[in-house]
């Protein structure tokens, strides 16, 4: 893996709640982000604005993945997992 994936304490609390079947999509995408040479050229990237200016949104099916890349340890770091409604209101 050429980048290694850190999950927040509440990213982690609700990866372990989702459904086994979309914790094993999320886990497959996040094994593809961190295979990538340049995770935030991946199709299903997006950088965020406003608020959130600097992080980046992974979307797997109507979940949305908040992260960062730290660059200097080469790390994703996985901030938040939200429903797609959910995820830009906090």
């Amino acid at each position: 893996m050429k980048w290694q994936i850190k999950f927040s304490t509440q990213a982690e609390k609700y990866y372990i709640k989702l459904p086994s079947d979309m914790r094993k999509r999320v886990k497959k995408s996040l094994f593809e982000l961190g295979n990538t040479d340049i995770p935030f050229l991946h199709p299903d990237v997006k950088p965020l604005l406003g608020k959130l200016d600097g992080f980046y949104r992974l979307k797997i099916g109507k979940y949305r993945i908040i992260f960062s890349i730290i660059k200097d340890i080469h790390t994703i770091a996985v901030v938040n997992i939200f429903p797609r409604g959910d995820v830009y209101k906090k």
